[in-house]
């Protein structure tokens, strides 16, 4: 019987290629450099793939791809990777996170070293043949207070380092309990106080809505005079253009930067101009090590799926039974939107979810849907850090505890889903179903509703008196928002309502606090699923 064929098309470290061959398992094409005509040509015998950055998998090779089974990114960004023509062909995708989480943390520690000794600049002196020596007088690390934005695995270790230097450390991240951080010992802060007393600040977070724009031309003024900030995680998590007007008006000392929001950085960046502003090319998992770590993953990962069936890092599903597949892929649909809405929601981090089934589905396996409601859930904080295979763990670490469970002898009645979701302070309860055009959330605390959790959705709670609807269609008309759906849900009349309205595109920020001050709004959120 021949044996599976696992193409890899871009360069890996020998040491995976070793592993796929030491396993007995397949038929390795390793090739250190594939052209687009010789992927095409050879991807319809291929039934494993591991790519870097320079192959592309796309609709088009995909559905060229007869036998794939599964495509591993060797690295973090699947950004060359249409994950969901792969998901609907069942193809599963995989990347290696883990193995770059050190060489990312000394990148940013490297930096920071760079920004407080000018070592860059002193550099591009000394080759000029020049002898500047009181021109890059630099600052000491040690006693100075570090900011770091992002406690995850890379944000850890260099929370670590930083208290090797003996340095200060302040802490952010509303998605972790502060219990699961104790451990670091460090000060776990609010952000402004991170911009208004951090010396240096290093941000280690996914780009989501709620990280995008971090620091921003608004909030320029909190910042420490001075302050040098670092990113090695990903571009748009500082807004680079207030970045340069920090550094020209003396507010930022400098920036070390590894990632742009475009890539290659444009040749007409203002960053460029700047001395104080240090640029690499995104370097965060360039080490020998990383590259190591990061080939011994994928590769350890293709045995296992190929010998067991286990799918490490998935980043679209996990292995289901083929026959409930069509049955629950509504359902996995919804529940991640449920999670999302439910995420989004509640004001404090989630501390309990309960979940029951009900109905015709319970005769299904229904575990994936509690693994797809938890991604939902933990992608507001994580993006795409998180997936279906990971999920469950991440839950876990963060102390997010989760209990589901089967209606008995329901299997007649129609299928609906209950959840009950409870934060520090507060309890939201939910019911949704599957009807013929989709996933619908039919009641919110006891009250009938009819949403579907999609979209850029305005999340209004008001007294409820006559008017409030037209005067929030009149504010968001003077914006050029147009609303494209609305539903109520209210208990008694003259109580409290809850409004949510569909629209057409996302809402600016300013128009939100502008709406959450009038006198007829309890409380306004905007939520995009």
């Amino acid at each position: 019987m021949a044996k599976p064929k696992i193409l890899i098309s871009d360069n890996l470290d020998q040491d995976g290629v070793d592993i796929l061959n030491a396993s007995g398992l397949f038929e390795v094409d390793f090739r250190k450099k594939t052209s687009r005509e010789e992927l095409e040509a050879v991807i319809p015998e291929v039934e494993g793939l591991i790519i870097r950055s320079a192959s592309k998998v796309d609709k088009a090779l995909v559905e060229k791809a007869a036998k794939l089974k599964v495509v591993i990114r060797a690295g973090v960004g699947v950004d060359n990777i249409d994950i969901p023509v792969c998901s609907q062909k069942g193809i599963v995708v995989m990347n290696a996170p883990a193995g770059n989480s050190v060489s990312t943390a000394e990148q940013a520690i490297a930096m920071m070293f760079a920004l407080a000794r000018k070592l860059p600049q002193a550099h591009g002196s000394m080759k000029q043949k020049k002898w500047e020596k009181t021109k890059f007088q630099g600052s000491q690390l040690t006693g100075k207070t570090l900011g770091v934005v992002g406690l995850g695995r890379i944000g850890k270790e260099v929370v670590k380092r930083a208290k090797g230097l003996q340095m200060k450390v302040l802490g952010f991240d509303p998605y972790i309990p502060a219990e699961n951080l104790t451990s670091l010992e460090i000060d776990l802060v609010p952000i402004d106080t991170i911009l208004k007393e951090s010396d240096f600040i290093t941000v280690h977070t996914p780009l989501t809505d709620a990280t995008r724009g971090l620091v921003n031309e608004k909030n320029l003024s909190l910042l420490k005079p001075g302050v040098r900030l670092i990113n090695c995680a990903r571009g748009g998590i500082y807004d680079e253009a207030a970045i340069v007007k920090g550094v020209k008006d003396g507010i930022i000392g400098g920036a070390g930067l590894d990632v742009f929001v475009e890539e290659p950085l444009p040749a007409t960046s203002e960053l460029y101009e700047h001395d104080d502003i240090i640029l690499t090319p995104h370097l965060g998992a360039s080490t020998d090590e990383a590259q190591i770590e990061v080939a011994k993953e994928s590769a350890e990962s293709m045995v296992a799926y190929f010998k067991n069936g286990v799918a490490r890092n998935s980043l679209n599903f996990p292995t289901i039974d083929p026959t409930s597949m069509d049955a629950l892929a509504p359902w996995f649909s919804l529940c991640e939107q449920v999670g999302s809405f439910v995420g989004q929601m509640m004001k404090n981090p989630l501390k309990d979810i309960e979940i029951s089934y009900r109905g015709e589905f319970t005769a299904l396996n229904l575990a994936p849907l509690e693994i797809a409601l938890t991604k939902g859930l933990l992608t507001i904080a994580m993006g795409d850090e998180v997936n279906l295979v990971n999920a469950p763990l991440l839950a876990k670490e963060r102390s997010l505890r989760i209990n589901s469970r089967k209606a008995e002898k329901t299997e007649k009645e129609p299928s609906i889903l209950v959840l009950t979701v409870y934060d520090e302070k507060e309890r939201l309860t939910l019911k949704a179903a599957v009807g013929a055009t989709g996933g619908v959330i039919t009641e919110l605390n006891g009250n009938p509703l009819k949403l579907r959790p999609e979209g850029n959705l305005l999340y209004i709670l008001n007294n409820d008196t006559p008017g409030v609807v037209g005067k929030l269609g009149t504010l968001l008309g003077e914006h050029n928002i147009n609303i494209s759906s609305m539903e109520l849900s209210r208990g008694k009349k003259g109580g409290e309502a809850r409004t949510f309205l569909g629209l057409d595109d996302e809402m600016p920020k300013a128009l939100l606090e502008t709406i959450r001050k009038k006198e007829f709004i309890v409380e306004a959120r905007f939520i995009k699923i």
